[in-house]
């Protein structure tokens, strides 16, 4: 049965209840196995008793049902005689939800209906809520050590206690327990389905929902809530005024009520104020800080020239204020997006720095390297799982590599390095894994800290880069700093074409390092 492996697994269990809306037949039981398959219910569930085994066949006022009730006027004995599902088509239906993969359920009613289920192998035990408070027979039927499904519907907090007792004291913690309303159908303001967290927190037990009321909007809101099972009376169709079909769900609308469910619970999903790559993919959508007017180097910000619009390319509207009368380091053209570099006065290149890759980068890098547009960009190149990152990066760090992190300001916004340090040359490499710097001018930049880096820290005369042909915009940065393109010397990496970019140093200063 795999009730606690999906409850583990953090996924809502769906029982569908046939009752009794076979009306008699067991074709139509059948039918309604079948329907509940395909809707994805994960579970069927029956009853198992006799009108005998339930009451007696008396029609004293006391043995009627109440009067406003969907079975008004009518005694019990008649009512379950009607209603009951014959002991000997049980095994059959069983068998029928096995052959479709689907978990078979039934509540027991008194110790003879225990001993039968026992005889058909069934996997698990209901309560139904009438019967919470017959301790005796939830002490017998947990003693089985079997999972035991309780409906809570009546119960007090001192009456539920008594039952989850009954299953310990037979060494039975195997329980989930269902906040119920015994209304048929159930009134939405009745339902008080908060009442789960305090099920789950008092007794320790997972909580579920049996759920009489119409539609899934309450089901919807107990998956929210934290409901692990959810159980609905279903039918092939209403239209049949079976005992139970008043209140029963048809085929279409289990479904939907699945999917609903599952939404839902995906929606809620964990408390986090990280963006998802998609919405990192809607950063450009937001609002920053442009040029609405040309401004010369040296004219102040004011707010004619300077606007917060869409897209967000540019600097955070929060910075505005900082903005408003310092002087502009350069020129800026209508449309421009305004960058840190003049916020702080300064141009962009000077807010680029670089730093050895410390520990705590390591994370930050993962994701970059994994996100699907990386992944795609540099196609070819094999996606890192975890441990494969930790280790490379454990090496890294053993080694002592010029593996460098790229600070825009105070923010990490990329990689670079040089390798294969041989005889006084080098390759460059770089990326910028936060896309939302990307096309910033960060990029030339970068080139240029780089090669002061390889010039004075490791004492290099020459360096070449391998980048893709056709990325124009990196090839302009490669030869605003000096780089030179090798005609018809193209690289594979990874099996990605490159074009191959030298640059020759001047000689090193003296007391430079070498590595």
């Amino acid at each position: 049965m795999r009730l606690f492996e999906t409850i583990e697994k953090g996924e809502v269990y769906f029982i569908a209840e046939m009752s009794g809306n076979h009306g008699g037949s067991l074709e139509r039981a059948l039918e309604i196995v079948r329907a509940a398959a395909e809707a994805g219910a994960d579970c069927l569930k029956l009853q198992t008793y006799t009108a005998d085994t339930i009451t007696i066949n008396c029609d004293g006022p006391e043995f009627r049902t109440q009067e406003g009730g969907l079975w008004e006027g009518r005694t019990l004995y008649d009512l379950y005689e009607e209603a009951y599902t014959p002991w000997e088509w049980q095994a059959d239906i069983k068998a029928e939800c096995e052959r479709l993969g689907m978990d078979f359920l039934s509540s027991v009613f008194d110790p003879t209906s225990v001993d039968f289920l026992e005889g058909i192998g069934c996997e698990a035990y209901k309560i139904a809520s009438p019967e919470l408070v017959d301790v005796p027979l939830i002490e017998y039927a947990a003693s089985k050590g079997k999972p035991m499904v309780i409906s809570c519907g009546m119960g007090s907090a001192e009456e539920v206690r008594d039952a989850v007792d009954a299953c310990r004291r037979v060494g039975n913690d195997q329980v989930v327990l269902l906040k119920c309303t015994s209304e048929y159908p159930a009134v939405y303001e009745d339902m008080n389905i908060a009442t789960m967290a305090d099920m789950r927190q008092r007794f320790g037990f997972p909580v579920g929902l049996s759920d009489h009321s119409m539609g899934y909007a309450v089901d919807v809101a107990a998956a929210v809530l934290g409901a692990c099972v959810i159980e609905k009376h279903f039918c092939i169709t209403r239209e049949d005024e079976t005992v139970d079909s008043a209140f029963s769900m048809e085929k279409e609308e289990f479904a939907e009520m699945i999917r609903a469910v599952r939404n839902a619970k995906a929606a809620v999903g964990r408390a986090t104020y990280e963006r998802t790559p998609r919405e990192e993919a809607n950063l450009t959508g937001r609002r920053s800080l442009y040029a609405v007017r040309d401004i010369r180097a040296g004219e102040p910000f004011t707010n004619e020239n300077v606007r917060s619009i869409r897209p967000g390319y540019g600097l955070a509207p929060k910075r505005l204020p900082d903005l408003l009368g310092k002087a502009a380091p350069r020129n800026i053209a209508f449309g421009s997006r305004i960058e840190r570099g003049d916020l702080e006065g300064r141009p962009i290149g000077r807010a680029v720095t670089l730093r050895k890759v410390e520990p705590s980068d390591v994370g930050r890098i993962f994701e970059w390297v994994t996100q699907p547009w990386y992944v795609n960009e540099f196609a070819g190149n094999a996606v890192p799982t975890p441990e494969t990152h930790k280790e490379y990066f454990d090496a890294v760090f053993e080694s002592g590599a010029c593996y460098l992190a790229v600070l825009y300001g105070e923010e990490h916004v990329g990689c670079a390095g040089v390798k294969y340090i041989e005889d006084g040359h080098g390759e460059g490499w770089w990326y910028i894994g936060n896309k939302s710097m990307r096309g910033r001018g960060i990029g030339t930049a970068l080139i240029a800290k780089l090669v002061e880096f390889a010039k004075k820290e490791l004492g290099l005369k020459s360096m070449h880069a391998y980048v893709l042909e056709t990325n124009v915009g990196c090839r302009r940065a490669l030869e605003k700093n000096g780089f030179s393109l090798t005609l018809g010397d193209h690289g594979e990496h990874k099996g990605i074409a490159n074009v191959r970019y030298d640059l020759t140093f001047a000689v090193p200063e003296e007391g430079a390092t070498s590595r």
